[in-house]
């Protein structure tokens, strides 16, 4: 009987030690990792097939602009006053965007150019959030100016115009050439990045919820948040 109990004994020790020895189970690809490698095609990037449809011109808009907007101030006083009105809303980095350190401009938009800024935000986080460069953002360059910053900006830029659509608060500028990644960016993946923006700006473009420009020698997207016809 006891050599009978030390047999079932040792056989347990046996069983229980091929159970620890056996091989982690291999997982299978998640359904998240096959869609990244599925969607994302570096080679198929042209962002000039969209920029040079973004071609909105000043005289276009302007007078249009102008009156959806707020009128230009002089400084900051008359910023601070158009926010207590509410005719200004003070704007963040939300989704898809964050603000870069602005030097000719202010984080004020009017209620209706901040709605619009955050829906291109979203869209182009959901654009590339199954790939892997999924939690990259916009980087928002510029948004509304006064008097004062406007003549120092064109000073120096030449580009600068002084009937700026800066000044009505409804207008926001995305940089082309810079984006913030979480990683060093590739050349391709610079291209994907930007006919991602390209391509989602000129759809809002098309959907009359902005004019835009893609400004080459300033290397920027210039968005004019816009009401209908």
């Amino acid at each position: 009987m006891r050599f009978y109990s030390l047999g079932i004994l040792s056989l347990s020790f046996v069983l229980l030690a091929f159970a620890y020895l056996q091989p982690a189970p291999m997982h299978a690809p998640t359904l998240e990792s096959q869609q990244k490698n599925e969607t994302f095609n570096l080679r198929a990037a042209d962002p000039s097939v969209f920029t040079k449809l973004l071609n909105n011109r000043l005289v276009e808009y302007m007078d249009r602009s102008v009156k959806q907007g707020i009128r230009p101030v002089a400084n900051t006083s008359g910023l601070r006053a158009a926010h207590k009105a509410k005719k200004l809303v003070l704007v963040k980095a939300n989704s898809g965007y964050i603000l870069d350190t602005f030097q000719y401009s202010y984080a004020f938009l009017t209620p209706y150019a901040a709605t619009i800024l955050a829906e291109i935000g979203r869209a182009f986080e959901q654009q590339i959030e199954a790939t892997p460069l999924a939690g990259t953002k916009l980087i928002v360059t510029s948004m509304t100016r006064t008097h004062y910053t406007v003549s120092k900006l064109v000073k120096r830029n030449k580009t600068a115009v002084r009937k700026s659509p800066h000044l009505n608060g409804n207008s926001f500028d995305f940089s082309f050439s810079r984006f913030q990644a979480n990683q060093e960016l590739k050349p391709e993946e610079m291209r994907f990045l930007q006919e991602k923006i390209a391509a989602l700006l000129f759809q809002f473009k098309k959907d009359l919820k902005i004019w835009v420009t893609y400004e080459a020698n300033e290397e920027c997207l210039h968005c004019v948040a816009r009401k209908g016809l």
